[in-house]
């Protein structure tokens, strides 16, 4: 039996974060049943206390910001606290976790236990995360074939020689086979090492809507009358934009986090207490979907739901996959693109088309780099 471990952002309470996790394993397991095979796939589970703090409904006091922060969070404690645990179920019941580790040196007891080693999707390899380690580019291996699926290392340009460029040449020249989520990030790769690699869709792509909506919970609201407000860090105009087109659809927006100081006041239909499941479901019922997010856009996409993102065109990650979609006039960027949003439906056939063919390509990229 084929025993495979991969490290990503699982632990990380983001929607787009763990149902990545979750959409990897299950491809790769699907690939093996399909075949005949038999793997072992575990998510080494490489959860450091920083991360958690992160992502807990009180911050540190020592930072005078935290206070308002945390006054906010008070308000809406009780919703934290159940979607905390709803991740936290979701962790437990859909992915295949090994024992966790919080520190970096925690790794090395499974440097040697499989037999080849993925560093999964999302944005592992952005040495400017927050939460940034470099266990995500494998350091920690002793024994076993090194390889990426769809990394990413953020919309942003990254100054190597600040962050030590001869020892992230080093960490990627030592994978046997390279693939990343976008054109941004390949030409990174390509400035450290002099090698272009692989571009493949994100792990969310590569399950089917049916997959998707078969472990989607029963959320809804206003019998899916509603737009859906899906933003990691709204810019006032970003707000002050999805209000209007609110006003002019007569939609109520729903949102499933508190976001910034932009958002703390509003009359927006707070469901704080979503979990994963709840997400998906969600955007399966909107009338309408907005969003600045990656993965806010990836599964509009799957679900072939009416969306608009902000800003979309100006994201190497999420510009990639409108390019290849063709749906570049998804994107808004000012008050008065609002006059051409509708909620009519898309065409999607043609972006289910691409999808389908990036699904057979990443099909071929991890068969031939498992050597199934």
């Amino acid at each position: 039996m084929t025993k495979i471990g991969t490290v990503t952002f699982h632990g990380a309470q983001n929607f787009g974060s763990v149902l990545q996790a979750y959409a990897l394993q299950e491809f790769i397991k699907g690939l093996y049943d399909k075949f005949g095979k038999e793997c072992d796939y575990r998510v080494i589970n490489y959860r450091t206390e920083y991360q958690k703090s992160f992502y807990s409904i009180y911050k540190s006091v020592k930072n005078p910001k935290n206070i308002i922060k945390n006054a906010v969070a008070y308000r809406h404690s009780t919703a934290l606290k159940i979607k905390n645990q709803k991740f936290e179920d979701f962790l437990t019941n859909y992915i295949n976790l090994t024992d966790e580790a919080s520190k970096a040196n925690e790794l090395e007891k499974f440097g040697s236990d499989f037999d080849y080693y993925i560093s999964g999707s999302d944005q592992i390899w952005n040495v400017r995360a927050l939460d940034f380690e470099d266990a995500y580019y494998l350091n920690f291996v002793e024994n076993g074939k090194k390889i990426s699926y769809a990394v990413s290392m953020g919309p942003l340009d990254i100054d190597w020689n600040k962050y030590g460029k001869e020892k992230y040449k080093a960490l990627i020249d030592d994978y046997d086979c390279i693939s990343v989520r976008e054109i941004g990030t390949a030409d990174k790769v390509e400035e450290l090492t002099g090698k272009a690699p692989q571009i493949n869709v994100d792990p969310t792509f590569l399950l089917t809507k049916a997959q998707w909506k078969n472990i989607e919970s029963d959320a809804n609201y206003n019998e899916g009358k509603y737009i859906l407000l899906y933003c990691l860090e709204p810019s006032v105009e970003q707000l002050s934009m999805a209000k209007s087109i609110s006003k002019k659809l007569g939609l109520p927006i729903l949102v499933t986090r508190y976001n910034n100081k932009n958002d703390m006041i509003n009359g927006f239909v707070k469901k704080y207490d979503s979990g994963p499941l709840d997400f998906l479901s969600y955007i399966d019922n909107a009338a309408l979907v907005l969003s600045s997010s990656f993965h806010g856009t990836a599964f509009s996409m799957i679900y072939n739901k009416p969306f608009y993102v902000f800003n979309g065109m100006k994201d190497s990650r999420i510009s990639s996959i409108l390019k290849i979609a063709g749906i570049e006039d998804r994107s808004i960027e000012r008050m008065e693109d609002i006059d051409r949003v509708s909620l009519e439906k898309i065409d999607f056939s043609a972006v289910n088309k691409i999808i389908d063919d990036e699904r057979e390509i990443s099909k071929n990229y991890l068969k031939n780099a498992l050597e199934i």
